[in-house]
């Protein structure tokens, strides 16, 4: 089968290439996959400057159905439809341990939708387990991709007041946001963020700020305005080393959080929220290509030119 795979441990060296279809094993289910989102991770994969074992295929937000199943698999048969992450999306086939991050979806959930189960997840992780939230909290969300586009709808739900900050070429996402919900939306090279953050919050700063977008700028934003005793969690990665004003830090009692990922709980209750309509996924996708344009889409997304790019082998 065609699968996007690493082939050498040098920048660049990934491709589409032809490999041998993947053999279930007793405690293993078989997923013919039916759609996978690229991610930033995939791209710092084929940059070269996130660890990926030679050989593994890529792709970890994926769904698909159960073609096969080991003889020691419990609760999975052929024919369920089924999410899952972590690797091995961007093939036709791909096989994992019955329980190793592998969920069913309902009939009301799309393959496309459900391939963007993982990001949704995460961001509901930084929302809800780590992040204390209250009715009428100001949220600001800085980082207007899917994960920060996530993050807004569930701190909606949480019965917060929104504000999501981007800058001048997101217009397109900030637009969106608006559509879906959030309360405010800024462009941070146009705009003063400082003067609505303290008209919304009589002077006091925001009481919770969601970082998504792992830049130095965004964390100095995000502290300068928390409230004192607030809370910043850190969901966007880094590509070196930030520097904190721990000062600030200290005299104002504020906490920064890191989140990342997600647990089994957090899965059940994001496909239940989206079972329910009670989330946007669908307008996330902004491109889907067949497997072998791939390159393409790693182009699109690297450039920003839309949202969550999804590629179907």
């Amino acid at each position: 089968m065609k699968a996007i795979v690493k082939y050498g441990q040098a920048a660049g060296e990934v491709a589409l290439r032809e490999i041998p279809e993947p053999v279930c094993g007793k405690k293993e289910v078989k997923i013919e996959v039916k759609a996978c989102a690229i991610c930033a991770t995939d791209l710092h994969i084929l940059e070269g400057s996130y660890p990926w074992n030679v050989g593994k295929v890529l792709g970890h937000e994926f769904s698909g159905i159960i073609r096969e199943v080991g003889a020691e698999v419990t609760g999975f048969k052929p024919g369920d439809r089924v999410a899952s992450c972590m690797e091995g999306g961007f093939g036709k086939y791909c096989v994992k341990a019955f329980d190793d991050w592998v969920f069913h979806i309902p009939d009301s959930i799309s393959f496309e939708e459900a391939a963007l189960l993982e990001p949704l997840c995460s961001a509901a992780n930084s929302i809800v387990n780590k992040s204390q939230i209250l009715p009428g909290d100001v949220v600001l969300i800085e980082g207007p991709g899917a994960i920060g586009m996530f993050a807004m709808q569930i701190a909606k739900l949480s019965g917060a007041i929104t504000v999501l900050t981007g800058i001048t070429k997101d217009g397109g996402r900030m637009q969106l946001a608006k559509e879906l919900g959030c309360d405010y939306t800024l462009d941070v090279q146009r705009e003063n963020l400082q003067e609505l953050v303290m008209n919304l919050t009589q002077g006091r700063g925001v009481d919770t700020v969601i970082e998504c977008t792992g830049s130095q700028a965004g964390l100095d934003t995000g502290l300068a305005l928390l409230k004192t005793a607030g809370q910043l969690t850190q969901v966007g990665v880094f590509g070196k080393h930030p520097q904190i004003d721990l000062g600030r830090v200290v005299y104002h009692s504020q906490k920064i959080i890191g989140s990342i990922a997600f647990d089994r709980e957090t899965w059940r209750r994001c496909i239940n929220l989206l079972d329910r309509k009670q989330v946007h996924v669908q307008e996330i996708i902004s491109h889907t290509f067949p497997l072998e344009e791939w390159e393409k889409g790693f182009e699109v997304t690297k450039n920003q030119e839309g949202l969550r790019v999804l590629l179907i082998p």
